[in-house]
């Protein structure tokens, strides 16, 4: 007996929402399966500023000033400011210039560019730079000029000279320095910035050897409390941390231990949050804090890095052979990592939330070196540049593009095929902007040609308005952008692509909400 052909239910649309990115950018999870229950994470997430309610495009670069040789890499940028008295200064490997208005060089003839520079009060009050390169004769400047008096002397029958000092501190009132390519450190008496310094020999202290790479003032507490500490750091990923303020008294200075943080890659690859001291290394962000507590196998997974653990791995494989250097920026509450740029290797920084500990990659910026200097972003660069970060819409007018991938997710069910029917892109935005949402399949991403700039009328424009009848940010009032287009693509694990493109004088500040795919399930083959 025959029976009936049984008839298909007709398969029913469904739909996913991808909330903004809050966890930032995350390369350390097992790619099928995600953390549950946590907050949504981006495969990709490039040009976006993670905040704790969403992510916001990041904002373009512009240059700032240019050196008076304008062929010639900025390797350092430091900034001296006593009261009223501001001042910025760039360097490459001949030149210090000042650039706080009106770039004009105050010292050349030089063989090095990279500085290392404090700001130190002697007793009398008065307020002076002192850099150190390892290559030239150390510096001063008292807030007018630069010269090289009151100099550094050494002992009688030591041949070391002053040119191979390569990093100088502030702890407990003394300045202390670096000996280049040695375990030698050398400091002076209580406030004074010159005369005849006291050698510290560490090489007893370092079990792994190699040389000491920088120094600094380090805290348990915010800031430098009783509890401040002097830090030596060696090239083979140790530190030295001591306390006391006079290393010439026993019963002043004491070993308070030895901790491994794995290579650090720069002399300036460090920074202070409060007062920790937190060194970026071949295992990631460590704050020296952890290094004291935990073991050195186990310190990677407490790294302020190790939400992009892969990530960070695979670019120290690839840029380690060149100095990376990092910077805080409290306005804007995040950390700036700077690596180099090499032959066959993209322009990009790491920048971190400071709050949130939410990551992502910022591309298109090709940065030497890193300043924070009046609430303002600036990085060093090619050709003279001195660059402000994070202003304006374009990157020194080229555009760039934001992309937001969210973690692949199989839907509960990795045995049945998705088909991507329609996808929208919800932002909160000002301008009206074209967003592209594309469908990636099966842990590959193959995204199509970027989207277009929105294009802004001349009148909301800085500069190109007419006085008194443009109004500047006149109608910037950001609305909910949330349009529908057809999509297309089809896997067992899907993620959708946001992408906005930004060209223009004026930021379109745009904030993604969420991502919405509607999609349907087939039947599981077995």
């Amino acid at each position: 007996m025959r029976k009936p052909t049984k008839k298909r239910k007709p398969r029913k649309v469904r739909s996913k929402s991808w909330p903004a990115p809050v966890a930032g950018w995350i390369a350390n999870q097992n790619i099928s399966a995600p953390v549950k229950d946590a907050p949504q994470g981006a495969w990709v997430l490039d040009n976006v500023l993670p905040t704790a309610t969403g992510g916001e495009t990041r904002r373009g670069s512009d240059v700032f000033a240019t050196m008076p040789t304008a062929t010639k890499p900025v390797l350092s940028l430091f900034s001296y400011k006593n009261g009223n008295q501001e001042k910025l200064f760039a360097a490459n490997e001949n030149e210090i210039a000042d650039i706080t208005t009106a770039p004009v060089n105050l010292l050349t003839g030089r063989t090095g560019g990279d500085w290392s520079v404090a700001q130190f009060v002697n007793a009398d009050g008065a307020v002076f730079l002192r850099g150190v390169n390892g290559m030239d004769a150390p510096f001063v400047f008292d807030g007018a000029s630069f010269g090289t008096t009151p100099a550094l002397t050494f002992p009688v029958g030591i041949t070391v000279t002053a040119d191979k000092l390569s990093r100088v501190w502030q702890y407990k009132n003394r300045l202390f320095f670096i000996q280049k390519e040695s375990m030698d450190a050398w400091y002076l008496p209580v406030s004074v910035i010159g005369g005849a310094l006291v050698r510290l020999p560490l090489a007893g202290v370092f079990a792994r050897g190699g040389s000491l790479l920088f120094g600094s003032s380090w805290s348990i507490e915010s800031g430098d409390g009783p509890n401040e500490y002097c830090a030596f750091v060696s090239t083979e990923g140790e530190v030295a941390v001591f306390s006391g303020s006079n290393p010439g008294d026993a019963d002043d200075w004491a070993k308070v231990g030895v901790y491994r943080i794995g290579k650090p890659l720069g002399a300036k690859a460090f920074f202070r949050g409060g007062g920790d001291l937190i060194i970026a290394t071949s295992l990631g962000l460590v704050p020296l804090s952890q290094a004291m507590q935990r073991d050195y196998a186990a310190l990677s997974a407490s790294a302020i890095s190790v939400n992009i653990e892969t990530a960070w791995n695979s670019t120290v494989d690839e840029r380690d052979s060149a100095a990376w250097h990092c910077e805080i920026w409290p306005e804007k509450q995040i950390a700036v990592v700077c690596m180099p740029t090499l032959t066959g290797t993209e322009k990009q920084m790491y920048v971190v939330n400071t709050r949130t500990a939410a990551w992502s990659r910022w591309t298109g910026w090709d940065g030497k070196c890193l300043e924070v200097f009046n609430g303002r972003l600036l990085f060093g660069s090619e050709n003279g540049k001195i660059v402000e970060g994070y202003v304006g819409g374009s990157d020194q007018g080229a555009p760039y593009t934001t992309t937001y991938i969210p973690l692949f997710e199989d839907m509960g069910n990795p045995l049945a095929l998705k088909i991507a029917k329609m996808a929208r892109g919800v932002v909160r935005t000002a301008i009206p902007v074209e967003v592209q949402v594309t469908i990636q399949t099966d842990y590959i991403v193959s995204l199509p040609p970027v989207p277009q700039a929105p294009s802004i009328p001349p009148s909301n424009e800085w500069g190109a308005a007419i006085w008194g009848q443009g109004v500047w940010g006149a109608g910037r009032v950001k609305e909910i952008q949330q349009d529908w287009d057809s999509a297309d693509g089809e896997g067992y694990a899907v993620a959708p692509a946001m992408r906005m493109t930004s060209g223009a004088l004026v930021p379109i500040d745009a904030e993604i909400v969420r991502i919405d795919v509607t999609f349907e399930v087939t039947d599981i083959v077995v």
